[in-house]
């Protein structure tokens, strides 16, 4: 079995020569066994074709090849020294590339300590998007648990016509509009006149934690405002980010869709790399008067604007991938066009939402999930990831030093985190948190 990559996993593929992965690093208390950790990989890859693959070049486009007897995952196992072991291996691990044409395009590596482990989980972006990044966690885990656990199998490559609706497939309007959408971007692409790539400078990031406390507290008060928390957060950095950089500082604000809303084909454990964006905004009247406009009222234009924009996505989608599959004769021109322009003026919001990752098993305890970090080609400048876990809030925000200095990442970071503070101030200083209690937030540039 096999299928050619779509262009959207060519255009995160990038032939293998440059680090587009993503890593999510878990703490563990308790022991894990080599044995263990290498069944759960096993039984992971002979559940998911996808880790089964290796790429091969065919009449000039990657393929995914299913091999009958395929490498293992690799699993790399370093001595743990201390607890900030796995912010350094984290940043090595996101840059390193996969050789794709030899091994499986995801990676363990272990910390592993006496009493605690870190365990760095790396997938490359064209298989995996931070969904399925969960979804393979969750099995590892609960087969290092349980060796013995059903996982099911799957059988599909997730070509196109094993994934979209037929009536889709069939639609001859939709058809057409994809072959339109098509032809004017290569219309758009020969009239754009591409330079040299662009560089950008050394990438860092940041990582921080909202303890479970003032977390529960934000939670809260958004559930009592009518908004999700990915909306109060979006505007607290949409805010943060226009206060810093100006209104011309952002072209736009991005947040990925999961695309199992449009591929009711998919499976919820399904292993699948394309996320569809929807773009952000809020009133540009809001922004002028960003300091005396009510926070909450904010939030809830802004849950209500992106409700509306996800709602109306499923056509677009359908159209979108269709349409990108006419382009794989122009692939070197647009990726060419994408390097020359200017791509750290973007900011992405990201939100994996509460992890369904349980904390205790039989022998170990799931202690704490990092926030997902990313490798994204040309620069990763500007992605916030944020995630919960054991009712903590996590954040990550990635940038290089061209796109935007890392002491304005701090700047930004800093008012984005006072202003959700602030929603919930009144309440903190109501009930004194204990001596005992952890600093909120920390964060740390690796």
């Amino acid at each position: 079995m096999k299928r050619p990559m779509t262009l959207f996993e060519r255009g995160l593929y990038l032939d293998g020569l440059m680090p587009v992965s993503s890593v999510i690093p878990v703490k563990i208390r308790g022991p894990i066994a080599e044995a263990s950790l290498r069944h759960a990989l096993g039984r992971v890859q002979a559940k998911h074709p996808i880790l089964r693959c290796l790429v091969a070049e065919e009449a000039g486009r990657p393929w995914f090849v299913l091999q009958e007897h395929a490498p293992p995952i690799p699993l790399n196992i370093i001595e743990r020294k201390s607890d900030n072991d796995w912010q350094e291996y984290s940043k090595a691990e996101v840059n390193q590339l996969f050789d794709a044409g030899r091994h499986p395009m995801v990676r363990l590596t272990w910390l592993r300590g006496d009493d605690v482990s870190e365990l760095l989980l790396v997938c490359h972006h064209c298989i995996c998007d931070g969904r399925s990044m969960v979804t393979l966690l969750n099995e590892i885990l609960q087969l290092c648990d349980q060796p013995e656990k059903e996982m099911g199998t799957e059988e599909s490559l997730h070509a196109f016509d094993d994934l979209f609706p037929a009536e889709a497939i069939r639609n001859r309007g939709l058809q057409w509009r994809a072959r339109l959408k098509a032809a004017l971007f290569k219309l758009f692409i020969l009239t754009r006149r591409s330079g040299p790539a662009r560089i950008y400078g050394e990438v860092y990031q940041l990582h921080w934690v909202v303890d479970a406390a003032i977390a529960q507290r934000l939670i809260e008060r958004c559930k009592t405002e009518g908004v999700s928390f990915f909306a109060a957060a979006s505007v607290a950095f949409m805010l943060a980010f226009h206060a810093v950089l100006g209104p011309r500082g952002v072209d736009k604000f991005v947040a990925p869709v999961d695309a199992r809303k449009f591929l009711p084909k998919l499976r919820a454990d399904s292993l699948f790399a394309i996320a569809p964006t929807v773009t952000l905004s809020l009133d540009k009247a809001c922004f002028k008067k960003s300091s005396g406009t009510d926070f909450w009222g904010l939030a809830r234009a802004f849950k209500q604007d992106l409700a509306a924009k996800v709602a109306g996505m499923g056509r677009k989608v359908y159209e979108t991938f269709f349409g990108m599959e006419h382009l794989h004769g122009w692939f070197d021109k647009i990726i060419a066009s994408s390097r020359s322009g200017h791509g750290g003026r973007d900011v992405r919001l990201s939100y994996l939402g509460r992890l369904e990752l349980a904390q205790d098993y039989r022998s170990f305890q799931l202690e704490a999930v990092h926030c997902l970090s990313a490798m994204l080609a040309p620069t990763p400048a500007h992605l916030i990831a944020m995630s919960s876990f054991a009712d903590r809030m996590n954040f990550s925000f990635i940038s290089d030093q061209l796109s935007l200095p890392y002491e304005q990442a701090l700047i930004i970071k800093e008012k984005a985190m006072a202003m959700l503070l602030a929603c919930i101030a009144s309440e903190i200083l109501d009930e004194p948190a204990p001596a005992s209690e952890p600093e909120p937030m920390r964060a740390e540039a690796i």
